[in-house]
């Protein structure tokens, strides 16, 4: 039994935002060996994500450009103290993860997801897809200020919300993108430490998002995304989803857990990432490639057991 922001956990295989997304996915995602369902990403208003082919499978990496799809807060105020139920009646706590356009936003859902039941949250300030008006919109957590200025006004909505009673304050997190610039990482680092230091501060960092604005065409030279640009994930993603979460394990005060994301696809993944700072590991692309199959993750958790039971040769 290991834990993640005081919630425990059965072991540290969790599906990644992106694949769990309605009230039927969290009933399918109950079923599955994952140890936390993590729904969403869910915006204020629905999205039907980027039109045409979204998602390429290829062998050692895959290229996505979703353009967060989802029902909208409406939807999910009222459906996920169902879905909370049911995640829970499983054995399963469950996190949502959310996408603002803006601060307040990102305040506003969080507060209504807060008052749902759910045992985490995750802001998602690192999705590389959305686009407006032909314009690709920023990445947030590459501005420092502007994360700190989201994570201080969703902090301190919780902590208003949760009253006098800290145990009733909803743990949250930030997702981010992949760094290239170490000085960069640094940077948003001592704000996430600055700001976790706080009452109401980030509880655990999830790294990485896919890496932004990859590209590739197919055999008739043709690309194999529709909006072209996509977020690069897979097992080609591993060595620098790990390298980030290596980096931030040392950068980061202990209070402070981490998720690691980026090629999770059998048991060494999830040990590498274990061994590299991570306390618990998501999964997407394994899930995808094999056409939505929630058994992956029972066959990655197995595997993982095999990995760190020293009877197994």
């Amino acid at each position: 039994m290991s834990g993640l922001c005081g919630v425990s956990l059965e072991h540290p295989i969790m599906n990644a935002a992106g694949t769990c997304k309605t009230a039927e996915d969290v009933e399918t995602f109950a079923r599955s060996a994952v140890s936390m369902i993590v729904v969403g990403s869910i915006t204020r208003e629905p999205r039907s994500g980027n039109s045409g082919n979204v998602y390429w499978p290829g062998r050692v990496y895959s290229l996505n450009a979703l353009g967060l799809p989802n029902r909208g807060l409406d939807y999910y105020a009222a459906h996920l103290p169902g879905m909370v139920r049911r995640a829970h009646r499983a054995g399963k706590p469950l996190t949502v993860s959310v996408a603002g356009f803006g601060v307040d936003e990102y305040r506003e859902i969080s507060a209504v997801v807060a008052r749902t039941g759910v045992d985490l949250i995750e802001l998602n300030l690192a999705c590389p897809n959305i686009w407006d008006g032909g314009t690709q919109k920023r990445i947030a957590c590459f501005d420092p200020g502007h994360t700190a200025t989201i994570c201080t006004a969703v902090g301190d909505t919780l902590v208003a919300q949760a009253g006098a009673d800290p145990a009733r304050r909803v743990p949250y997190g930030v997702k981010i993108s992949p760094f290239s610039d170490p000085s960069a990482l640094v940077e948003l680092a001592t704000v996430i430490d600055e700001v976790a230091a706080r009452p109401g501060g980030p509880r655990f960092v999830t790294a990485v998002n896919t890496f932004p604005n990859a590209f590739a065409v197919d055999d008739a030279h043709r690309p194999v995304v529709d909006v072209e640009l996509a977020g690069m994930s897979g097992p080609a993603l591993k060595p620098v989803g790990l390298g980030q979460v290596r980096q931030l394990r040392r950068l980061l005060p202990e209070s402070v857990d981490i998720i690691g994301v980026g090629g999770v696809t059998g048991g060494r993944d999830v040990a590498d990432y274990l061994l590299a700072g991570a306390t618990a590991v998501q999964a997407a692309t394994a899930f995808w490639n094999r056409a939505e199959d929630p058994a992956v993750f029972g066959a990655i958790l197995s595997d993982w057991i095999d990995h760190t039971d020293p009877a197994v040769p």
